[in-house]
């Protein structure tokens, strides 16, 4: 199997300063629309998406040159990259720790039913201490919490996932 691992264009931070590479990728979805053809023509099982929460521990002057900064929410960008494709599979990182389990498998499950079952969670507990004054925390939760958040915030959204049968809803227009 064969992956592209993205953020999303490129992981190399200066990756846009190449000749003839697009400066604006990160936030051009009509580029990011044939990358992710190419990579589907070239056989690629799979795009994977990371997500930061927080920018990145770098200085300044490193941060205004990089790409990798800034870019589409995954589960914004991969629905629509599930209307330009029809085989490869859309891998997005989402957060246990900045998350609620419901909404984490509302959204898989939307991306899972318009790709066609294309859908992929990376379940990360983020490990930026940053991430925690986003979401109005005062600090990072530690390792071990962290963790044991994980496995229980797992377990619910994979119980959500299964919790309706593929006839529970009954379509018949004639009763």
């Amino acid at each position: 199997h064969l992956g592209a691992f993205m953020r999303p264009i490129s992981i190399h931070t200066a990756a846009w300063r190449f000749p003839g590479a697009w400066p604006d990728a990160n936030f051009n979805f009509a580029h990011q629309a044939r990358l992710i053809q190419t990579l589907e023509r070239g056989c690629f099982d799979a795009w994977f998406m990371a997500d930061h929460l927080a920018v990145l521990n770098m200085p300044m002057e490193a941060l205004k040159r990089s790409a990798t900064v800034t870019s589409f929410d995954p589960l914004t960008l991969l629905p629509a990259l599930a209307t330009v494709t029809s085989r490869i599979g859309l891998i997005a990182t989402a957060s246990t720790s900045y998350n609620d389990p419901y909404h984490v498998a509302r959204k898989f499950a939307s991306l899972d039913h318009l790709s066609g079952g294309r859908a992929g969670w990376n379940v990360v507990t983020s490990a930026n201490p940053h991430e925690a004054q986003n979401f109005g925390r005062e600090e990072h939760l530690e390792h071990a919490a962290r963790y044991r958040r994980a496995r229980e915030f797992y377990e619910v959204v994979t119980g959500l996932r299964d919790s309706w049968a593929d006839d529970a809803f009954v379509r018949d227009v004639e009763h």
